[in-house]
């Protein structure tokens, strides 16, 4: 009897203990994070001689407590490819120089949250879009402009968008667009203006973040785009 007595004790005590254990784990708070990569290739702006062909690792981080719609967090620490992001207003933010003739193929991530959770991951980039023509130039706006662009890797459906730097108006906005090259007729070309135009993926790199303090529905994005700056006479 008192045997028995025993073992119902020690038994007693171990399923309490599970117990103890699996609520110490639902305690552990959740986080979502949000991570949004634009690999950009931007060619130069306004002086064409200098800073062309500048290319970036542009990324958004956006941390929250248990999901989506929860408290943003602003104690952590968050690098891409072992820089820092900045922490501006909800989100962490970084513009990462590339070596333009040595494009990365991978990102790797790296948050630090006090309240316990360590996540290092690495993610493929997926492409680098980069606009052939026009190339940074003053042109005649008496000429129907040319636009193309190339994938470096993956090749899909795309965005495309230019438009007068100065007043905003649209002279073209394609989406879903399957081509590599269009033209603007040249009765939309402004003059003495400065065009800008954009090309971007249609479709989203996405892979979903998991882990034991990791809210559903986590994410990483990958969105690479290209842009060029040219005036008209």
């Amino acid at each position: 009897m008192r045997k028995c007595i025993v073992f119902l004790l020690i038994f007693g005590l171990g399923i309490s203990g599970i117990f103890l254990v699996a609520q110490q784990e639902q305690k552990k708070p959740k986080f979502y994070i949000r991570a949004t990569i634009y690999p950009t290739f931007s060619l130069s702006r306004y002086d064409y001689n200098n800073d062309i062909n500048h290319v970036e690792i542009r990324s958004y981080i956006e941390l929250r407590r248990d999901s989506c719609c929860g408290q943003i967090v602003e104690n952590a620490t968050v690098e891409v490819n072992s820089i820092k992001l900045d922490f501006k207003e909800n989100h962490y933010v970084k513009r990462i120089d590339v070596d333009k003739e040595n494009l990365i193929e991978k990102v790797f991530l790296k948050i630090s949250i006090p309240e316990g959770i360590n996540l290092e991951r690495t993610y493929p980039v997926p492409d680098w879009l980069v606009i052939q023509s026009p190339q940074p130039s003053i042109i005649e706006s008496s000429e129907p402009l040319s636009i193309s662009w190339e994938f470096q890797r993956c090749s899909g459906p795309v965005k495309v968008d230019a438009y007068d730097f100065k007043t905003g108006d649209t002279l073209l906005d394609l989406d879903n667009f399957k081509e590599n090259k269009v033209m603007i007729p040249e009765e939309k070309l402004p003059e003495k203006s400065l065009l800008r135009i954009l090309v971007m993926h249609t479709w989203l790199y996405k892979q979903f973040i998991r882990g034991k303090q990791i809210a559903r529905g986590s994410e990483v994005n990958f969105m690479p785009w290209s842009q060029v700056f040219i005036r008209t006479k």
